[in-house]
């Protein structure tokens, strides 16, 4: 009988923690711009108060969201291909035309909100003066016809926003979910997933933010808006209860839907088990929905924010465990795929991920986030080094 050779073939992840980063940086984007339009868009009242602080976060996010994928490309100067070459069957291609008419829109609905203010902020004077008329583009007129056109026009374009919100955190989920190779990535449920945790974790960085310019920039959180806080918190251990049913439903289909599948859960729960089950889903999912069961902790601050932090970093495991992980079963073979990351992905990410910091800081610091009753402090100390 002749003798048979099995050999395994060697493979590489090449979808590292840049992409990852790529899409924990648009659900973040996404799940933000849709607690922003509750306001504008849904006319919950109490939601506008804090409008102008979830549209700039998700403008933000989204601008340097896509500078992961330019670094992760072994040439970025040929990331024009993508816009000559069209392809009506690829979710990429798709994409690229998403994450430029969301933007858009973004800053459009974020105008329309501003224009008022802007106006009523050139009496100031100095540099905030100079900025806000170049930013109204001459349109200063304060008539009440004026006005009810910005609240029509921001209405339209939030409206816009929230369908372009989840089309274009849902596509990155499409694109890993039509990977019949990858049994990790490869359900129907994978776009929902994506959504659902972009709402967890968009909300956890919209809490702590939201406290972050009340306290900076108003000199204190008052009642209302520790309010509103308890409300957003009940709205996250909500969006927790969704995701987390997503994530068992999803586990058990892959569990029992085929040899593969059932290889891809055990890998999940033995060899990823400490970031799956432990980070992702225990620390991330279960302690935040815990701490938030209590009505009495969802009025206390320092609890409310300690579960959004948990959130943030669960809903970020989560990106790393199936964008990597999904990677790290082998296509043919039975040795996993190692992966570590590089001393240069690390310096990308962690550098992007300052400097979006900055930029947002910059931003509540110098544009008008006053709200009705509430007197605006001239700046915020901890971006003083950046706003001068």
């Amino acid at each position: 009988m002749p003798t048979v050779h099995f050999f395994d073939t060697p493979h590489e992840i090449y979808w590292g923690l840049l992409i990852a980063l790529y899409f924990y940086y648009t659900g973040m984007s996404a799940g933000s711009f849709i607690l922003t339009s509750l306001g504008t868009v849904f006319g919950i009242e109490k939601y506008k108060k804090v409008s102008k602080v979830g549209v700039l976060m998700a403008i933000v996010l989204l601008a340097f969201a896509p500078l992961h994928l330019l670094f992760d490309l072994a040439q970025p100067g040929r990331f024009y291909n993508l816009f000559l070459h069209v392809n009506l069957t690829s979710a990429m291609s798709w994409g690229v035309y998403l994450l430029i008419l969301y933007p858009v829109d973004l800053v459009i609905y974020a105008w329309y909100l501003f224009r008022q203010d802007f106006v009523q902020g050139l009496n100031k004077g100095g540099f905030k003066a100079g900025l806000y008329s170049f930013l109204l583009f001459g349109k200063k007129d304060m008539s009440p016809a004026a006005l009810a056109n910005d609240k029509k026009k921001a209405k339209f374009f939030g409206t816009l926003g929230v369908p372009l919100a989840l089309l274009v955190h849902g596509y990155t989920g499409f694109i890993l979910g039509n990977v019949q190779g990858r049994a990790i990535w490869h359900t129907p449920l994978m776009p929902i997933i994506f959504i659902m945790s972009a709402m967890v974790s968009g909300t956890g960085l919209f809490i702590i933010v939201m406290m972050l310019v009340e306290k900076f920039k108003f000199g204190r959180i008052g009642e209302d808006i520790r309010s509103l806080i308890a409300d957003i918190a009940n709205l996250m251990k909500w969006f927790i209860v969704v995701d987390g049913a997503l994530m068992i439903i999803y586990f058990i289909v892959l569990w029992y839907s085929s040899e593969t599948g059932y290889a891809a859960g055990y890998f999940l729960l033995h060899q990823e088990g400490w970031s799956f089950l432990g980070l992702e889903n225990g620390l991330g999912m279960l302690v935040p929905f815990l701490i938030l069961l209590s009505k009495k902790a969802r009025q206390s601050l320092p609890l409310v924010t300690l579960a959004s932090v948990l959130t943030i970093i669960g809903v970020l495991a989560m990106r790393i465990n199936l964008v990597i992980g999904g990677q790290k079963l082998p296509l043919t073979g039975s040795k996993i795929v190692e992966y570590s990351v590089s001393g240069r992905d690390l310096s990308i990410g962690l550098g992007i991920g300052i400097l979006a910091l900055v930029v947002l800081t910059w931003l509540y610091s110098v544009l008008p986030m006053n709200r009705p009753g509430v007197q605006e402090k001239e700046s915020i100390p901890v971006s003083k080094g950046v706003a001068q």
